[in-house]
């Protein structure tokens, strides 16, 4: 299911998007390349939805993701742009919170439980697997608390007990079952060494923050955008919901009525997104990119990243921290995990604090999801003028989402087999 719902008429060259967050922005802009004429309607005045840096006192505050994964499709699309990647720095290390410390994850034990159950059938690739499901049996349930949910919570900000499998794992769910553990590895390794090498691999931000690839298509798109609109939505002619699923459920409610049902299952984490500038180093987390916290461990934060120095030249002469909670945070619990990390802290130590609390942050990627697009995807064969599209659709990261915007742009009548 790695692609847009719907399908355009490829005649009818006008296309009228509904959101100029990320995901009506990419495709707008892929649209606008292969010809269609564009318009982009935005209620808010601003574009880019949860993608914002903001230029505060102490320093760039990134309030949504900090940066953007490459693929090929995003490289080719910074090329197009005329964009100069930053990367994050190298060797940086990997952190997970062991034990109340920041350690590197890989752990003998779970090296350990590969060498003794690697042999295992793993469980059957059903609709209803979660991710803890197919590897309890290989690492156990204090491994998947300990290790497997934090690291995955890092992206999906969900636990391994409620992330479905095929979700996850897309490129494995067209195998109902693996004969071991150790094939479904080496499917991994194989399928992670046919993606092409990249000029410049890993994670990616820009000077200036992601504010500046957001920026450059709202550039190209300039003309197109339509921001504060009062437009009221309609569906005429080739049309596109780029917003989130609820909203896109409230739009659609009387003139699409079932399609409207599916999407108001789709379920959302509520996230915070607190940046602190300290006066000092957090000497723990040095020379890393950050560190996941496993839930009920004491902290507030699911995790932290270290932007000094994953992205020092857009953080000069700055301490900065980007705190990630599943909750809004008060003053009091931000001190809470800084000190538990850092000791010797004060208040004296804070220069500076900017907290974005977003209701629906990020789609729920749980079994409900995968129904609801399943079923969406069922509806909208029917169609042949309507498209949706958002990182609940074809996949939660920025990465995914311009591989299926420049693949529905060539062709918007394509449909495969849906799993």
């Amino acid at each position: 299911m790695k692609r847009v719902i719907g399908k355009l008429n490829p005649a009818d060259k006008n296309v009228t998007i509904w959101g100029a967050g990320f995901s009506g922005l990419i495709l707008g802009y892929y649209l606008k390349d292969q010809g269609y004429k564009i318009t982009i309607h935005e209620k808010s005045n601003k574009v880019g939805g949860k993608i914002q840096t903001k230029k505060t006192q102490a320093g760039l505050v990134e309030k949504g993701p900090n940066a953007l994964y490459m693929n090929a499709d995003g490289m080719d699309l910074l090329k197009e742009l005329k964009l100069e990647p930053l990367p994050a720095a190298k060797k940086l290390r990997r952190l997970l919170l062991i034990n109340g410390k920041p350690k590197r994850p890989v752990q003998l034990g779970i090296l350990g439980q590969l060498a003794v159950h690697g042999h295992k059938k793993p469980p059957l690739i059903a609709d209803g697997l979660t991710v803890a499901e197919f590897f309890r049996p290989l690492i156990g349930s204090e491994n998947i608390n300990q290790f497997l949910s934090p690291i995955l919570g890092g992206i999906y900000a969900t636990s391994s007990e409620s992330l479905h499998f095929k979700s996850v794992f897309s490129e494995m769910s067209h195998i109902a079952q693996f004969n071991s553990y150790w094939d479904f590895i080496k499917l991994l390794i194989k399928n992670q060494k046919m993606k092409p090498r990249l000029d410049v691999s890993g994670s990616v931000s820009f000077e200036g923050g992601m504010q500046t690839l957001i920026n450059r298509l709202a550039d190209v798109l300039k003309h197109e955008i339509k921001l504060n609109s009062k437009v009221p939505f309609e569906i005429k002619g080739n049309t596109i919901l780029c917003t989130d699923a609820i909203t896109a459920s409230e739009l659609t409610r009387d003139l699409k009525p079932e399609i409207s049902a599916e999407l108001a299952r789709v379920k959302y984490q509520e996230l915070s997104s607190v940046t602190v500038f300290l006066k000092r180093e957090i000497k723990s987390l040095q020379k890393s990119f950050g560190v996941l916290i496993p839930l009920e461990t004491g902290f507030n934060s699911i995790g932290i990243i270290n932007n000094k120095a994953t992205f020092p030249a857009n953080n000069e002469n700055v301490f900065s921290y980007t705190f990630i909670a599943r909750k809004k945070l008060t003053e009091a619990e931000v001190y809470s995990d800084v000190k538990m990390l850092y000791s010797e802290f004060t208040e004296e130590d804070l220069e500076y604090m900017e907290q974005t609390h977003w209701d629906k942050a990020l789609p729920i990627y749980d079994l409900q999801r995968y129904l609801s697009v399943k079923k969406l995807h069922q509806l909208a064969k029917g169609e042949d003028h309507f498209a949706i599209f958002g990182n609940y659709v074809a996949g939660i990261s920025l990465r995914e989402m311009i591989s299926a915007a420049r693949a529905f742009a060539h062709n918007p009548q394509e449909y495969k087999e849906i799993r």
